[in-house]
């Protein structure tokens, strides 16, 4: 008997506490809600952009020989005449040197068979052979300077080098590529522009524009307009659009890099649907929702929707949710479908 009213006690406990619980669970939870509501913001668009430098060029020799010098260690700054790299020279040298030699002996000649014709003493045949003669040396003077001066690399510019392709003693064959040589002065991002975008805003120089590197969010740099194609891509319907950075913050960042470029439109309004960045759950991949308070029955709902793009601690919505829903804003991490919640009102 004291057994049973024992196990008695203890089930008229356990569903004592269990009423409890479920009266707990009725009690609504209050949470911060923000109302869902048209706003003015300048038109934005955000397209993505590959990073090259203003030039680069491949360094070649135009001829072959073994090479004896190089300084192009990748990476690092040269100036423009800066020698780079250089050829064994001893042949092209002598072979300067023997065309030098017979250009003498052509040119001597020359004076010499020039006093003899006015002199009456030789034929005309005879001068026009020794000029003949006089101008081929000379022909073959220049190409074997031009040949000797072939055999150093120069900078054309100040840059960087990109990338050192050869090893020093190693025979260089003419044409091989020697290195890449990268002018950073400034660097330029260059991006597609659907035909639509490019109609709508022709003529329209007020703008902002601003890029960041991928996965380098907070750093957002301005950049400027340099030149745009005015015949799209006959398959993509796009125009190729590029703008530039100022060559003082180059060295953050690396031609052959994956930006993002904002452009704004600073004389345009459009009306926006706009959300707090706090009310926004999810990530691009798995999408994005919000939790939607429902008036009629005081509870949160799971609403899924689509991100536009973001402004500053703000987030614009293309679709899902509408002016005059609230939102929750704050604590969205303890919200569950179908939880009941009043909604906080600061006293004063």
């Amino acid at each position: 008997m004291i057994r049973l009213f024992i196990i008695s006690s203890i089930v008229f406990l356990q569903a004592c506490s269990d009423q409890v619980v479920e009266v707990d669970n009725k009690k609504p939870l209050v949470v911060q809600l923000t109302s869902v509501a048209h706003s003015g913001i300048k038109p934005a668009h955000e397209f993505p952009a590959k990073v090259s430098a203003v030039t680069h060029v491949d360094l070649k020799f135009e001829v072959s020989g073994r090479l004896v010098f190089e300084d192009l260690v990748e990476g690092s700054q040269v100036v423009k005449g800066q020698k780079l790299a250089q050829l064994d020279a001893e042949s092209f040298q002598r072979q300067v040197d023997e065309s030098l030699t017979r250009h003498k002996d052509a040119s001597r000649n020359l004076r010499r068979i020039k006093e003899m014709f006015n002199k009456n003493l030789i034929s005309q045949r005879d001068l026009d052979n020794a000029e003949s003669a006089f101008t081929l040396t000379k022909i073959a003077l220049d190409n074997a300077k031009k040949e000797l001066s072939y055999c150093t690399i120069k900078a054309p510019f100040d840059g960087v080098v990109g990338a050192r392709y050869v090893e020093n003693n190693s025979y260089i064959r003419a044409g091989d590529m020697v290195a890449n040589l990268q002018d950073r002065s400034q660097l330029y991002f260059s991006f597609q522009v659907p035909e639509r975008i490019m109609t709508a805003n022709a003529g329209n120089q007020n703008i902002k524009a601003t890029a960041y590197i991928i996965d380098q969010e907070d750093k957002v740099f301005d950049i400027h307009y340099v030149e745009h194609e005015t015949t799209p891509d006959p398959i993509s319907q796009t125009y190729s659009v590029t703008f530039a950075i100022n060559g003082e913050v180059t060295n953050l960042f690396y031609p052959g890099s994956r930006a993002t470029v904002k452009i704004e439109m600073l004389e345009q309004d459009e009306q926006v649907l706009m959300i707090p960045i706090n009310a926004l759950v999810g990530d691009k991949t798995e999408g994005f929702y919000v939790w939607r308070f429902n008036p009629e029955k005081s509870v949160v709902e799971k609403v899924n929707i689509e991100v536009s793009t973001l402004r500053h601690d703000s987030v614009v919505v293309a679709q899902g949710i509408k002016a005059g829903d609230k939102v929750v804003s704050a604590a969205v991490a303890k919200m569950r479908n179908n939880l009941k919640v009043k909604e906080y009102k600061a006293g004063f």
